[in-house]
């Protein structure tokens, strides 16, 4: 009996005849993405979520791939299927390590900065309203929301009016760089699996990114200097505030997907994770970011 994934790839009009054959992707923690080989030519098939409880949409991720295809930073799409299923080539490229990432930094930006200036994309995803998407999907569905939420929620309205005091533009952000979403071949890197794609903070995919890869103080530096040509003193504010924003997105995720049945077992503890970020809250540095990122 063929395994969903072998079912949906019998279903591709293109392999109609051949012989795919399908392998989990190394590298990729992630069990609904596979690379398929067709006669010679390797694919990527990637399952994007089947529910829009958790603020995604498939028309999202499909437009900001073609996108990122269009700019040249991210792969071709080769086909959707019953529009969760999209298909790219495999690229000759891997993800890196977190110290990989920060060395080939000039290469990560630049992509990111082509991206950010293509104009906005039909959906926005700002990541003030995606906390509250998902503590409304938990609650939803019966679960309860950690009280750790309502602190943390107190902050994002805090960091939100900051930040409209000296408004900028929402931009297309991927909104999910994890090292394995960014790929290195010998020359460049590539963003790949736009499935939370949509208009938001241009500070929040930089802290995305730093946060995901651990980034020191100096790495983040170095990357605001890159992306703007210097780390001025809103900029580094702007950029500390919305690591934690990360760190909040990334808990309240745990805790939607929990609700509806789809966390992973050997996922981090999301009650966990939001009782890390209320510590880090806590520390007056918060207060001088909240200052300095308004730039008054």
């Amino acid at each position: 009996m063929p395994t969903a994934i072998e079912a949906i790839v019998a279903r591709v009009p293109a392999w109609a005849g051949r012989s795919p054959v399908v392998r989990p992707l190394p590298g990729h923690a992630r069990e609904q993405v596979f690379a398929v080989a067709v006669d010679g030519e390797e694919y990527v098939v990637r399952r994007m979520s089947d529910t829009e409880l958790l603020g995604l949409r498939p028309a999202n991720a499909v437009e900001a791939t073609r996108r990122a295809a269009e700019l040249g930073v991210g792969p071709p799409l080769a086909g959707v299927v019953d529009r969760h299923t999209l298909i790219t080539p495999l690229l000759p490229a891997r993800p890196l390590e977190r110290d990989g990432v920060a060395a080939r930094l000039e290469s990560v930006v630049r992509s990111l900065r082509r991206f950010h200036r293509s104009g906005p994309l039909a959906t926005s995803f700002s990541v003030h309203r995606v906390v509250e998407w998902h503590a409304r999907d938990a609650g939803a569905n019966g679960a309860s929301v950690p009280a750790a939420y309502e602190r943390l929620h107190q902050l994002s309205r805090r960091i939100e009016a900051t930040f409209a005091r000296s408004p900028m533009e929402p931009v297309p952000c991927h909104n999910n760089l994890a090292p394995a979403n960014v790929l290195f071949d010998a020359t460049r890197s590539w963003l790949v699996d736009f499935e939370c794609g949509g208009n938001n903070d241009v500070f929040f995919d930089l802290a995305n990114l730093s946060s995901n890869c651990r980034f020191s103080d100096e790495v983040d530096e170095r990357m605001l200097e890159l992306y703007f040509g210097r780390a001025s003193a809103v900029a580094v504010a702007r950029l500390q505030l919305m690591k934690l924003m990360s760190e909040f997105r990334e808990g309240m995720w745990g805790i939607a997907l929990r609700a509806v049945g789809l966390l992973d077992s050997d996922a981090l503890d999301p009650d966990e994770q939001l009782r890390r970020c209320e510590r880090q809250i806590a520390r007056p540095k918060v207060e001088r970011w909240l200052m300095e990122a308004a730039g008054d």
